[in-house]
C-alpha cells in the first residue's frame, strides 16, 4: 500500500470525525490544545482574529475580536488559494481584509514610492474583485443559500474597514486616516487587536462571518454543514481535466496544485509541487506535468487533511521532523518515538469498535506494565486495512518543499510486538528533567529517541546531527534492529564525561547508555530474572570494574557526609580516565581514597560501613578472571551496568540486599 492511499483510506473510514474540532484535555506539562479537525472536502483551516455578524439582508450587526482559543476556523478554499504561498490568491468566503474589504485602498498604508503606490493600487483592487467575482458565481449557482447572499450584499457596499473602525475594532493614524501598522503608545492602553495579532498588522487581520437566519442551521458559516456541502457541489461542478489518478488506479479530474500547512498553519512546505512550469520540475522528462504522476483533486484533498489531522493529534515533532503512526481502524497507536511513561496512558480510539483490536490493547498494556516477556499472540485479518499500521517521518527538503524520508507498514499485533520488545529489552531506570515545582522525575523503562540523541551528543545537539541520528534510530524500534554501534560507543563516551553535566542530565545519560548497552547486549550470563539487579556471579571484566568504581565512590560519599563538605569526589572526577585506562586509574583510587577510609574507621557509627565496602570490593577482586584486571583497555557501557547496579545496591535496607541476591 502506498502512503497517499493509505491517508485517502483512513479518511473513508473516519468520516465522523469530519469537520469536528476536538480539544486535547491537559496533562503532565502540557497545556490544553485545539486539534486540527478533518477537514470536509476543498476546506482548510485558519486562525480568524475579527468575526462580523450580519443579518439575512447583509446588513452589519456587530463585529469582535476573536480570542486565541476561537480563532481555528474551517474555510473553504479553492485549489488555487489552498495551496498559496505568495501572489494574490483569494479564499471564496472568509479571507484577509486585503480580499474582503472594498475599500482596502482608502485604509491601508501607502506604499512611499509612486511607482510602489501605483502597484499597491492594482494589487488590492485585483484582490477585492477577484474576492468579489468568487462569491458572485458560488452566490449564483446556490441562490437559495441565505448566508452567501447575505455576505455577498454587504461586500459590495465597499464599507468593511470604515464599519470596523466605528466599531472599535481596528485603530487609525489620526494624521493620516490610514490603519496603524503598530501600537507605539502606553502598553496598557493598546487596543485588543494588536494583542491578538502579536507581531502582524492590521492589514493581516482575517475575517469570518456570521449570519443571524433563524433556519435551525448554526449561524456561523464556518460551522454549518450545509454550507460545507454548498461549496463542495459547487468546486466539483468546475472540475479540471480528467485523467488517470495513480493512486486509485482510475480516470478522475486531476489536481493541478496541492495542499500546504501540513505540520501546523503557518508551513508552507508541500509534499507535492509540479507547478514550476518554467523551471526544471518535470520539464525534460515530460510536456505536462501530470504525465509524471497524476493524482485525483478528490484524493489528494483526503489524503493531505487526513495527514494534517492525524498528525495534530498524534504526530512527534522534533523540529522540522515529524514521525507518525497510525491505524485507519485502531487511530491513535503508541509512537514509537515516545517512552514507556506515553505508552502507560494509551488508550484506543476506534471508529468502529472491533472487540479484537480492544483485547489486543488490553493485552499489550498488560505486558507493558509487567516487562513485556510474552508476545501478542491474537491473530487478526493482516489484509484488512483496518488492522494496519503505518509509520511515516516527514522532514523539510527546502524551502517551500517537505520530503517524506520514510514509509513503513505493519500488523497492529506485529507493531505493538516490536514496541514490546524494545521496551522489554532496553528497560532500565531513566531520569527526566525536573518538573516545574524543581521535583526530580523518574521512571523504569525504555528511554524514547531523543533521551537517546541526547545522551550520545549533549543536550545542545546539532540539527543536522540530531536529525542523522532520530533517523537512524528509528527502524531499530521498528524492526528490532540493533542500535548503531558509533551511537552506543557515543553514548559510553558521555555518560563518562560526568564532570561536564549538570546532576539530572548526568543521571539522564547514564540511565539511557545503560539501556543502549543491554539492549545491544542481553545479559544472557546473568543468573537473575532482574536485569536491573546486582548480580554478583556476572564475570565481565568491565562489569566488574564498574562495580569497583561505584564503591569507591560511596566510601569517599560517606566521609565527606561526615565532615559535611560538598564537592565532587575522586571518582566522579577521575571516570573518563577510569573507562579509558581502568587498571592504571584504578590503582589511583585506591590511593586517593585511603583518607577517607580513615575518617570512616575512626566513627563508631560508620566503621561498619567500611566493613561492607571492603567486604564488596574483595567480592569484586575474588571475580576477575585470570588477566583481567590487569587489562588496562578501555571499558565497554557493562562498565555503567557495573555501576548502577552496585551504587543502588549499596544503599538498600539489609532485607531488600538479603532479597535481592536470593533471585
Amino acid at each position: 500500500m502506498n502512503w497517499m492511499y493509505a491517508l485517502y483510506a483512513t479518511y473513508e473510514q473516519n468520516r465522523d470525525y469530519v469537520g469536528r474540532i476536538d480539544k486535547e484535555p491537559a496533562h503532565g506539562n502540557r497545556k490544553e490544545r485545539l486539534i486540527t479537525p478533518l477537514l470536509p472536502l476543498y476546506h482548510s483551516m485558519q486562525n480568524a482574529h475579527i468575526t462580523i455578524t450580519l443579518n439575512k439582508q447583509g446588513e452589519l450587526i456587530n463585529a469582535s475580536l476573536n480570542n486565541q482559543n476561537s480563532q481555528p476556523t474551517i474555510i473553504p478554499v479553492t485549489e488555487a488559494s489552498g495551496g498559496r504561498t505568495s501572489g494574490a490568491c483569494a479564499h471564496p468566503l472568509c479571507d484577509k481584509l486585503q480580499y474582503v474589504a472594498g475599500d482596502n485602498a482608502d485604509y491601508f498604508p501607502p506604499e512611499e514610492s509612486p511607482a510602489k503606490r501605483t502597484k499597491q493600487l492594482k494589487t488590492l483592487q485585483a484582490s477585492y474583485e477577484q474576492y468579489e467575482q468568487q462569491l458572485s458565481e458560488w452566490a449564483a449557482f446556490d441562490p437559495g443559500n441565505v448566508k452567501l447572499n447575505a455576505v455577498l450584499a454587504y461586500i459590495r457596499k465597499k464599507s468593511l474597514i470604515r464599519d470596523l473602525i466605528k466599531e472599535e475594532i481596528l485603530h487609525v493614524e489620526d494624521s493620516t486616516n490610514t490603519l496603524l501598522p503598530v501600537w507605539k503608545g502606553d502598553k496598557q492602553e493598546m487596543p485588543a487587536i494588536f494583542e491578538i495579532l502579536g507581531a502582524s498588522t492590521q492589514e493581516n487581520a482575517f475575517i469570518r462571518w456570521k449570519i443571524n437566519n433563524k433556519d435551525g442551521n448554526p449561524p456561523e458559516v464556518y460551522e454549518d454543514p450545509a454550507m460545507y456541502e454548498s461549496w463542495r457541489i459547487y468546486t466539483e461542478s468546475k472540475a479540471n481535466k480528467e485523467g488517470m489518478c495513480y493512486v486509485l488506479g482510475k480516470t478522475a479530474p486531476l489536481a493541478t496544485t496541492h495542499p500546504a500547512r501540513i505540520r501546523n498553519a503557518g508551513d508552507k512546505a508541500k509534499l507535492i509541487s509540479s507547478n514550476d512550469s518554467s523551471g526544471y520540475t518535470y520539464r525534460g522528462r515530460f510536456i505536462e506535468a501530470d504525465e509524471a504522476c497524476g493524482v485525483s483533486t478528490e484524493v489528494t484533498q483526503k489524503a493531505h487533511s487526513a495527514l494534517r489531522w492525524l498528525i495534530s493529534r498524534q504526530g512527534w515533532y522534533d523540529g522540522d521532523l515529524v514521525v507518525l503512526a497510525w491505524s485507519p481502524g485502531l487511530l491513535k497507536v503508541p509512537s514509537p518515538c515516545g517512552n514507556v511513561q506515553e505508552w502507560e496512558h494509551y488508550t484506543p480510539d476506534q471508529p468502529t469498535p472491533n472487540d479484537q483490536v480492544t483485547q489486543l490493547v488490553k493485552q499489550f498494556k498488560k505486558e507493558l506494565s509487567g516487562g513485556g516477556k510474552e508476545l501478542l499472540r491474537i491473530s487478526l485479518n493482516e489484509n484488512d486495512i483496518k488492522n494496519r499500521v503505518l509509520v511515516l517521518s516527514l522532514n523539510s527538503a527546502s524551502p517551500g518543499r517537505m520530503s517524506l524520508s520514510s514509509f513503513q507498514e505493519f500488523t497492529v499485533s506485529e507493531y505493538l510486538n516490536n514496541l514490546l520488545s524494545w521496551h522489554s529489552k532496553a528497560s532500565w531506570k531513566q531520569h527526566l528533567p525536573k518538573d516545574k515545582e524543581g521535583n526530580d522525575r523518574s521512571y523504569i523503562g525504555a528511554p524514547s529517541i531523543s533521551m537517546i540523541v541526547k545522551a550520545a551528543y549533549g543536550i545542545k545537539v546539532d540539527d543536522k546531527l540530531r536529525k542523522h541520528a532520530l533517523s537512524r534510530l528509528l527502524p531499530c524500534i521498528l524492526y528490532n534492529l540493533p542500535i548503531p554501534p558509533d551511537l552506543e560507543k557515543q553514548c559510553v563516551i558521555q555518560a563518562s564525561k560526568r564532570h561536564a553535566m549538570e546532576w539530572w542530565e548526568w543521571e539522564m545519560t547514564l540511565g539511557v547508555s545503560c539501556s543502549v548497552y543491554l539492549y545491544n547486549h542481553p545479559q544472557t550470563n546473568t543468573s537473575s530474572s532482574d536485569t536491573m539487579s546486582l548480580d554478583p556471579k556476572i564475570t565481565d571484566r568491565s562489569y566488574l570494574f564498574g562495580r569497583l568504581l561505584a564503591v569507591a565512590e560511596a566510601i569517599e560519599t560517606s566521609a565527606l557526609n561526615i565532615t559535611k563538605t560538598s564537592r565532587p569526589t575522586n571518582a566522579e572526577k577521575l571516570m573518563q580516565r577510569f573507562q579509558q585506562r581502568p587498571s592504571e586509574t584504578w590503582s589511583m583510587l585506591e590511593k586517593s581514597i585511603q583518607p577517607y577510609r580513615n575518617i570512616l574507621k575512626k566513627n563508631e557509627n560508620t566503621v561498619s560501613f567500611l566493613r561492607s565496602y571492603d567486604t564488596y570490593i574483595d567480592n569484586i577482586m575474588e571475580t576477575f578472571l585470570m588477566g583481567q584486571f590487569m587489562d588496562n583497555g578501555p571499558l565497554t557501557g557493562a562498565y555503567l551496568l557495573g555501576y548502577h547496579c552496585q551504587r543502588a545496591f549499596i544503599y538498600k535496607t539489609k532485607e531488600e540486599k538479603n532479597a535481592e541476591l536470593a533471585k
